[in-house]
């Protein structure tokens, strides 16, 4: 059966990752991006060059969004010239929704939609693990479509595991839930490497010993090696951990349920990305911590940053 035509609007580090995977796995892909020179970096190779968004959606069989913000996701969808103007052949064109958002957005955008089948389908992982397949996803939505064999063929090119989590919405919701763990976590993390640091135990032995206790977690495994290294290229960065969290307080808000220590993260990351470092990986929040101690987290060895992948 040949492969469905694959449209990507939104081609930031993901977007134009997850294009340049598909196209490379034998999908005729076309993406479309705001920024023109986005949309140069990435059509350059094997992925074609769309004209606007709906002329995107009218050629897609799927489309795949990925994209900064629930407004901007709702404009794209909804919008005059937008997926849902554009997808209008009514004959079940899938949209698959990658980006992370709130629940509310991604419902109020399936309850106007005409034009797509959609499914919130946000990922665990960033470029390097798109590039090999290894990503996580997260599917909310109708059951039949995420059962759809073109659905289940492309989620399998991009992720080595997907987790089907319920109706509409509740893809997105779990995707907020796992960055509020691993964000605070992080923040733990950064916190007790300055405080041993501090304390006069050697970074590297630091993270020789706390990846392989009762303690170690993911996040302490991916992001203290490149803390220990200096290292704060950014993978996922300060600033969406701030407007993750956040979004994260207004699903609580929108369940009156008060989320007293996701408050306390969101904090530190706006602290954080007052201070400058917005553009940073998120383990550059170790930062907050050395401005009490005065000692910098790093290590006089090159510390090996290679991650195998999150424990299953």
């Amino acid at each position: 059966m040949a492969k469905p035509a694959v449209g990507v609007i939104g081609l930031g580090r993901m977007g134009s990752s997850i294009a340049t995977r598909l196209a490379t796995s034998g999908y005729s892909v076309t993406g479309y991006d705001a920024d023109n020179e986005t949309v140069r970096n990435v059509t350059d190779g094997d992925v074609r060059r769309g004209e606007s968004t709906d002329c995107v959606a009218a050629e897609a069989d799927v489309i795949i969004t990925s994209l900064p913000t629930p407004a901007v996701v709702e404009a794209v969808y909804l919008g005059d010239d937008g997926i849902d103007a554009g997808a209008t052949r009514g004959d079940g064109v899938v949209a698959l929704e990658m980006s992370t958002i709130e629940p509310d957005t991604t419902r109020r955008i399936a309850a106007k939609s005409d034009g797509v089948e959609l499914l919130d389908a946000p990922v665990s992982g960033g470029p390097s693990n798109c590039s090999d397949g290894s990503l996580v996803t997260i599917v909310g939505g109708d059951e039949d479509v995420y059962q759809l064999d073109a659905v289940q063929e492309l989620l399998e090119c991009l992720s080595d595991r997907t987790f089907y989590a319920g109706e509409v919405g509740a893809g997105h919701t779990v995707k907020l839930l796992n960055n509020v763990l691993s964000m605070g976590n992080l923040l733990l993390a950064m916190e007790a490497a300055s405080l041993g640091v501090a304390a006069g135990v050697d970074g590297k032995v630091l993270e020789d010993i706390l990846t392989n206790t009762g303690g170690a977690s993911n996040q302490l495994r991916k992001r203290l090696p490149k803390a220990l290294n200096r290292n704060f290229e950014a993978g996922f960065t300060v600033d969406y951990a701030r407007k993750d969290t956040g979004l994260a307080l207004e699903m609580g808000n929108n369940q009156e349920m008060p989320l007293m220590l996701t408050a306390l993260v969101n904090q530190l990351y706006t602290r954080a990305s007052a201070e400058g470092l917005g553009d940073e990986d998120c383990c550059s929040v170790v930062k907050l911590f050395e401005q009490s101690t005065g000692v910098p987290v790093e290590s006089e060895r090159y510390v090996d940053e290679t991650f195998d992948g999150y424990v299953r």
